[in-house]
């Protein structure tokens, strides 16, 4: 054998066993490595962004103060109503056309203890009682509302009460854990078990309770539309024809809270997350939804930071067609401008959660 040869002969395993160590390192290193740096966080927002408005925002709204307070987004508070409980109580807000309808109950609600329905009348007269009941949803007409009544621990109705006629008729049998939502021509939208994890929506003719339309999750219900939740997507139902679409989401995140305008033409959507990209920032990111299109269009300045999804947030509609939000001020937004219009005076503290837009 040559000498050079030899060197080769050599030399063969010994790089291959270099090699084989090299490998062993390397694998080590990958399996004894620190996990991945955690993405970096998310990019700053800002608050809710707009204008000041100088004549104004000619916006005045009730809200569920204890007691509630007639509140002139210009101005500030300007009255607060008379004859409503105080004490450790919680107010709902519901408005019911151009009028206004609030549930008392206590601020963590106990078995067997239905809230009580008092429609306001303005503010500096009492409010009237329309009695006890699980839950309240407005009637189509705008002029009463539907009320799941409670006769004994495990008898309960659904009944149409109208503000200048009454209650129109008892009503027929209904579960207690039924929640009325709102009517539309098409029926009346109603969530079944609510608050139970086996909770169904249902969309149901009030006077025979037949079903007209059932899913998991109903999101909104008004004109001749529904729209339903997906696990990723969302789908418009019209029921004139019982057709449907699905739709994209325009935003990724927990099942959206829908307000359709006065007229149901355009739908407020509000992707909201209480923990965006995981951290403990708090946003709001509303779309409106044209069913009739149907089509997207994104509010300006959204999405936008908050510290207002449970307290002292919300948002409605006003007469005029403009969206309404309650964070920090009161601000406008008619569809089709550049930006928000904000008020001058700031909201009052507390815990109070959602308004009625009186105009």
């Amino acid at each position: 054998m040559h000498q050079g040869d030899r060197g080769k002969t050599l030399n063969g395993p010994v790089v291959r066993a270099a090699a084989a160590v090299t490998a062993l390192v390397l694998l080590s290193a990958c399996t004894n490595a620190a996990p991945p740096p955690p993405p970096p966080p998310p990019g700053p927002l800002a608050e809710l962004s707009g204008i000041e408005a100088t004549g104004g925002i000619g916006v005045t709204a009730l809200l569920p103060t204890v007691a509630p307070t007639l509140f002139d987004a210009d101005r500030g508070a300007v009255a607060t109503a008379p004859g409503y409980p105080g004490g450790d109580v919680r107010l709902d807000v519901v408005r019911v056309g151009k009028h206004v309808v609030l549930m008392v109950r206590p601020p963590f609600p106990r078995e067997g203890e239905p809230s009580e329905i008092l429609e306001y009348t303005g503010p500096s007269s009492p409010p009237r009682s329309l009695g006890r009941a699980w839950s309240a949803g407005p009637d189509a007409g705008g002029e009463g509302v539907w009320l799941i009544r409670q006769d004994a621990p495990d008898d309960c109705r659904l009944q149409h009460v109208s503000f200048t006629a009454g209650e129109l008729g008892r009503g027929q049998s209904a579960s207690c854990r039924t929640q009325v939502r709102a009517e539309t021509a098409h029926g009346l939208l109603i969530t079944i078990n609510a608050g139970a994890a086996e909770s169904t929506d249902a969309l149901i003719e009030p006077a025979t309770g037949r079903t007209v339309r059932q899913a998991p999750r109903i999101l909104g219900a008004a004109g001749d539309w529904l729209l339903l939740d997906g696990l990723t997507d969302l789908t418009l139902v019209d029921l004139r024809d019982n057709s449907s679409k699905k739709l994209s989401r325009p935003s990724i995140g927990a099942a959206p809270t829908v307000v359709p305008s006065r007229e149901g033409a355009i739908w407020a959507v509000d992707f909201a997350n209480a923990a965006y990209r995981g951290t403990n920032t708090q946003t709001r990111d509303i779309w409106l939804l044209r069913p009739d299109g149907p089509s997207w269009d994104h509010a300006p300045g959204m999405p936008f930071v908050t510290e207002h999804l449970s307290r002292g947030g919300g948002f409605d509609w006003s007469d005029a067609g403009d969206l309404v939000l309650a964070d920090r001020v009161l601000a406008a937004w008619h569809p089709g401008e550049p930006q928000w219009r904000l008020s001058r005076a700031a909201l009052p503290a507390g815990n109070w959660s959602g308004f009625a837009v009186l105009r």
